[in-house]
């Protein structure tokens, strides 16, 4: 983790050291629209238990950014982003039981860049991509008995939004975007050896306004 968190802040300090750039610091209020789907297979049967689940959650962010006129490049950080939790009561031989599901994002890291391509009454419209860094922490209860390991999980993510100064403030800028973003598939086996197996996905919608300061 300490490597990524290097990396990125070099590309960072790369970006806003530049003689013309111009840095900003601020904090976003971002609405998420999770969607998280997964199977556990059970190994001594074959049996695979699938659900899906949507979340909707508001979380704040803290972001960093420097660069020129057209194009910067910037970090943000969400300390800790709910996945949600959705329970199941099947009925059976193997699979009789309740199954509870419940994960949540830590140390939610994105290295990002908006590059502006045209200019609005509003302000100025960019493309945003970006790269991110999350720690899936799993805390599900499982009628199978079984439990899973925690990974590190990266995931693109794509936007379109519109940025522009405010008119208050001494250097008071708004970013207003719309984000999507696809983690890579998290797969597993049991962590006490019995052999099953899950695997699942998540993807996010999100709708964020921010306000920083320039510097």
């Amino acid at each position: 983790m300490r490597k990524y968190i290097a990396i990125i802040s070099s590309l960072i300090l790369v970006s806003i050291s530049s003689a013309k750039a111009e840095s900003v610091i601020g904090i976003t209020g971002a609405y998420h629209m999770l969607e998280a789907s997964g199977t556990e297979t059970i190994r001594s049967s074959g049996e695979k238990n699938s659900g899906s689940h949507s979340e909707n959650v508001i979380v704040p962010e803290l972001f960093i950014e420097g660069g020129g006129s057209n194009f910067i490049l910037g970090l943000s950080y969400i300390p800790t982003r709910d996945v949600g939790n959705k329970s199941r009561t099947d009925s059976g031989d193997q699979s009789a039981g309740t199954y509870t599901a419940k994960a949540e994002l830590d140390n939610v890291f994105q290295l990002y860049g908006d590059y502006t391509f045209t200019s609005v009454p509003q302000g100025d419209v960019y493309f945003k991509l970006g790269i991110q860094h999350a720690t899936l922490k799993t805390l599900e209860s499982l009628n199978s008995g079984s439990s899973y390991d925690d990974a590190d999980l990266f995931g693109y993510t794509l936007g379109l939004g519109v940025k522009g100064d405010l008119p208050y403030g001494d250097g008071m800028i708004f970013k207003a975007d719309l984000t999507y973003t696809d983690f890579e598939d998290y797969s597993a086996s049991a962590a006490d050896g019995n052999g099953n197996k899950i695997d699942a996905d998540l993807e996010d919608i999100a709708l964020k306004f921010s306000i920083g300061k320039k510097f």
